[in-house]
């Protein structure tokens, strides 16, 4: 197995899990609070450990401009609707729809000439929209689901989608690692001011294990 298999394994067990784990924090934390601290925190700690390792984390002009925006499409667009979904949703619904991201990216990319879609591509689409659409519409809706959450879960794969899509001419020419870690910041930091705002909300004393939720 390459170190790429292997990477995209973990990804997928990490973005797997992350369902229960934001599911399991937001019994604690407001979701505008808990966003933006947990990507904020995130990001300044991968850039501190590229520093501490001698890597390269400057940005010209131009690329910065192009980080702030992934980071306010992939991380606080994206993060919003994600947490806020999930906080007014079942994480089954939020699971379900979620994984339409790759389809909201190839749609995307085929919208702006970066994807050349196939006939099966095509119907992979139409089935997983159909999906989406049974899952909001309630067909196979659990308890604790709402269409609002799913719609803001909808919002979020769109934007992940888009991220993946708009990230791709960056990863060309910048460390994978320089671009999350930048991405993270900007847009945690983006809606860090929304955090402050929620802070009275926070219930207390929280649990050691929501706090672990926050670090998964």
């Amino acid at each position: 197995m390459t170190l790429a298999e292997v990477s995209m394994l973990l990804a997928a067990f990490f973005v797997g899990t992350d369902v229960v784990s934001v599911k399991y924090a937001l019994e604690g934390f407001p979701p505008l609070v808990l966003m933006p601290i947990r990507y904020a925190l995130a990001g300044l700690m991968l850039l501190a450990s590229l520093r501490l390792l001698r890597r390269d984390i400057g940005l010209a002009p131009r690329d910065l401009a192009a980080l702030a925006g992934l980071g306010l499409v992939g991380v606080s667009l994206n993060q919003v609707g994600y947490t806020v979904g999930l906080s007014l949703t079942s994480g089954s619904n939020a699971a379900l729809i979620f994984a339409s991201a790759p389809v909201w990216g190839l749609l995307l990319g085929a919208v702006l000439g970066l994807e050349r879609p196939t006939a099966g591509g095509v119907l992979g689409l139409a089935l997983a929209l159909g999906g989406v659409a049974l899952v909001v519409g309630g067909g196979l809706g659990s308890g604790g689901a709402s269409v609002g959450g799913d719609l803001l879960v909808c919002l979020s794969a769109f934007s992940w989608g888009a991220y993946a899509v708009l990230s791709m001419p960056v990863l060309r020419r910048l460390d994978p690692l320089v671009v999350g870690g930048w991405t993270m910041l900007i847009g945690g930091g983006a809606v860090l001011p929304l955090a402050f705002a929620g802070y009275p909300g926070l219930s207390a004393p929280l649990s050691s294990v929501e706090w672990g939720s926050v670090a998964a």
